[in-house]
């Protein structure tokens, strides 16, 4: 994309993104109006139809905008000392949730005791993090998503591991790059605009890091990346 595609693309991002959380803000406002506590947490009720379809657009939006954000190169990081048991604990409580809608998977951690602080932006390391696990759990109908962190040579490594479909050689140089992705079937529910992957690069490079996988086809995959001591 041309720097006048990307700068539309940023405009266009942000637009959508305050739409959308203005939409949002109304709708969170129906659940504090009495007259329609009837239709709260009421599976088919009109709020919760609405609740349920905002969702996912705001998802994509966010997506949209940090792409944009890393190709016009305004994103910038919230550097502070960062707790990684800390960082870890919001992390894994999502994952829980994620978990928890895919019957036949199991999260797992491996994490070892004493490690240090990182300097870094925990909002944007947290994103990193959960765009891989939630890939992980997509792409895994049933087996494990393993959690790893390692602290070697100057460096922590995180690692995401999965036991699912696994990447073919064929596909695997375009694991990285926007708007791709390995699934042939284009009515596959787990399509998505293949923006998540790009995104932690980028936040990574920020951070002075390193993001590599290694994964063979039918048998799983493991995403890393890694945060200078």
């Amino acid at each position: 994309m041309t720097d006048t595609q990307n700068e539309f693309l940023y405009k266009m991002s942000s637009h959508l993104r305050k739409g959308l959380a203005e939409a949002q803000a109304k709708v969170n406002d129906l659940y504090r109006i009495e007259e329609l506590e009837d239709y709260i947490d009421i599976k088919d009720s009109p709020i919760e139809h609405i609740q349920a379809a905002l969702a996912p657009l705001v998802g994509q939006v966010n997506d949209f905008q940090d792409y944009a954000e890393t190709v016009t190169g305004r994103m910038e990081l919230d550097l502070q000392d960062v707790d990684i048991y800390a960082l870890l604990d919001g992390v894994m409580t999502i994952a829980d949730q994620l978990i928890e809608q895919k019957a036949g998977v199991t999260l797992e951690e491996e994490i070892p005791e004493n490690l240090p602080t990182i300097e870094g932006d925990p909002t944007r390391l947290s994103q990193a993090l959960l765009n891989y696990i939630h890939n992980a759990v997509k792409f895994t109908e049933r087996g494990t998503v393993t959690v790893r962190v390692v602290n070697e040579r100057n460096q922590i490594v995180f690692e995401v591991n999965d036991t699912g479909i696994g990447i073919p050689d064929a596909d695997q140089e375009r694991v990285f790059e926007p708007f791709e992705t390995i699934l042939e079937d284009k009515n596959d529910p787990r399509l998505g605009f293949g923006l998540g992957l790009k995104i932690v690069e980028h936040i990574i490079d920020l951070h002075d890091g390193e993001t590599w996988f290694e994964s063979e086809a039918g048998q799983g995959s493991s995403f890393f990346f890694t945060i200078p001591l």
